[in-house]
């Protein structure tokens, strides 16, 4: 069972690596909304207008890049 689990978190990982971005949940991926009038268009505050998010995995894989990258550039002098 741990090991199933395993295995689909890490695919789901993997998967974060090469599609980083998903649809905006606000807007649905449009980008924009109409106005209440159905004649004008406004952008979504929640992405900017893009109608992009950041998905969940993508912000756990950034993370854990941060924290390693942090514990190998270490500026103490090894030998002294």
């Amino acid at each position: 069972m741990l090991l199933v689990v395993t295995i689909a978190v890490g695919l789901y990982l993997l998967s974060c690596l090469i599609w980083p971005f998903g649809k905006c949940r606000r807007c649905k991926g449009a980008g924009k909304f109409k106005s209440p009038f159905g004649r004008a268009y406004r952008h979504c505050g929640k992405c900017q207008g893009s109608g992009l998010r950041v998905r969940l995995g993508r912000h756990i894989v950034n993370h854990m890049r941060a924290v390693r990258g942090a514990g190998t550039n270490s500026t103490s002098k090894a030998g002294k």
